[in-house]
């Protein structure tokens, strides 16, 4: 009898405190003034924000935030790893700042591409953050607008992150496999005083002078010709760029460092950029919606920083930007056109293998991974 009773106080306790604690969602115009009113006067509330700014000097309360009051106690979770505790203690009011501890583990992802990396990612079970943070590694190496083909393979070593047993974002990519139309690319993340980047095992930058497009996601929609009909003026004539059709206000980006020795209007170009880089080198981006809020003539730009945004200003039947490069005057293909490629110094060569050679073991151990499961499947058929 007494065994029975006991187990009901403590089945009853456990009940009255989830009945007790109560969940709130910060919304727009609370103050912890406002939330923390009922419990404390406002003198110690003055006191509790001084002592949360001290501890955390940026905290601010966002619209979102989750805040959870049980028995005197206030929770304030500002993410999954940080909660700020108050409580009213014999001594006075208590502040404390809880920092879950966050594990990095390393993990390597593969995957074939049959439709987008998009896709490909998702069917691994992995966010579009990733396949985004790959195509931003691989941008000066692969035209995701026209060099994807079916068949592609991707093998990735990246730092997946994890608090509280849920997964909650991606570290560093350390090192990447990428198979396109056959053509293997392998990039290893290295860093060391000024020098940080994805190299190839011999050193090669995977960083070359230019992007290989100034979008990251959209289709081609004419290509660089010598005699085109043109869709508005409906004669024929050049078309000396790429058109990259996208929405409205996609970004674009600049495709290397440059000066901006245009950013103007014609009846042709509509609203458009022309940058002047290093050797001769001229890019022209046309037909902006609008540019990069400050942007003027004489700013530096530095490669993949947003210069404007898609529009169909000038002569254009549809929203699209329109990318040009010339050396010297003379107008380059932006689809053969081969940017030149950076090296590490010889005597940093040393140092580079020693650091990255953890990351190309893990990648290469991952192929015998499924080599010997291929194997093992293999068997079993045949048994």
């Amino acid at each position: 009898m007494i065994k029975k009773i006991s187990v009901l106080v403590v089945f009853l306790m456990c009940f009255s405190v989830s009945v007790l604690a109560e969940e709130y969602t910060v919304q727009r115009g609370d103050t912890l003034y406002h939330l923390l009113g009922d419990m404390f006067t406002p003198s110690e509330i003055l006191d509790i924000n001084a002592d949360i700014k001290q501890q955390v000097p940026d905290f601010q309360l966002q619209v979102g935030d989750d805040l959870i009051f049980n028995h005197g106690e206030v929770v304030i979770k500002i993410n999954i790893s940080k909660e700020i505790h108050i409580s009213r203690k014999k001594n006075g009011i208590n502040v404390a700042v809880v920092n879950y501890p966050v594990k990095v583990l390393r993990t390597v992802v593969s995957g074939e591409i049959n439709n987008s990396l998009f896709y490909a990612m998702q069917r691994v079970g992995e966010s579009d953050i990733l396949a985004i943070k790959l195509a931003e590694i691989l941008e000066w190496e692969v035209d995701f607008f026209k060099d994807i083909r079916k068949g592609d393979f991707f093998n990735i070593l990246v730092e997946k992150k994890f608090c509280r047993n849920k997964f909650i974002g991606y570290g560093r990519i350390l090192a990447v496999d990428f198979v396109n139309n056959g053509r293997f690319i392998r990039g290893l993340y290295y860093e060391d005083g000024n020098i940080s980047g994805y190299f190839r095992p011999n050193g090669e930058s995977l960083q070359r002078g230019f992007l290989k497009a100034p979008l990251k996601f959209a289709r081609i929609s004419s290509t660089f010709q010598r005699r085109r009909l043109h869709p508005v003026l409906h004669v024929y004539r050049p078309h000396y760029g790429v058109d990259y059709a996208a929405p409205i206000g996609t970004p674009v980006h600049a495709t290397a460092d440059g000066t901006v020795i245009v950013r103007g209007y014609s009846k042709g170009n509509g609203n458009y950029v022309k940058l002047r880089h290093n050797n001769g080198y001229e890019t022209m981006y046309l037909h902006f919606s609008r540019f990069k809020r400050g942007l003027s003539r004489g700013d530096f730009v530095k490669q993949g920083e947003v210069i404007g945004y898609v529009g169909s200003t000038g002569y254009s039947t549809g929203p699209h930007v329109d990318y040009r490069i010339k050396k010297h005057g003379k107008y380059i293909n932006p689809l053969s056109f081969k940017s030149p490629t950076k090296k590490l110094p010889a005597e940093e060569m040393d140092q580079f293998r020693q650091s990255t050679q953890m990351y190309a073991n893990l990648l290469n151990y991952s192929y015998l991974r499924y080599a010997c499961r291929d194997c093992v499947e293999d068997s079993v058929r045949i048994n």
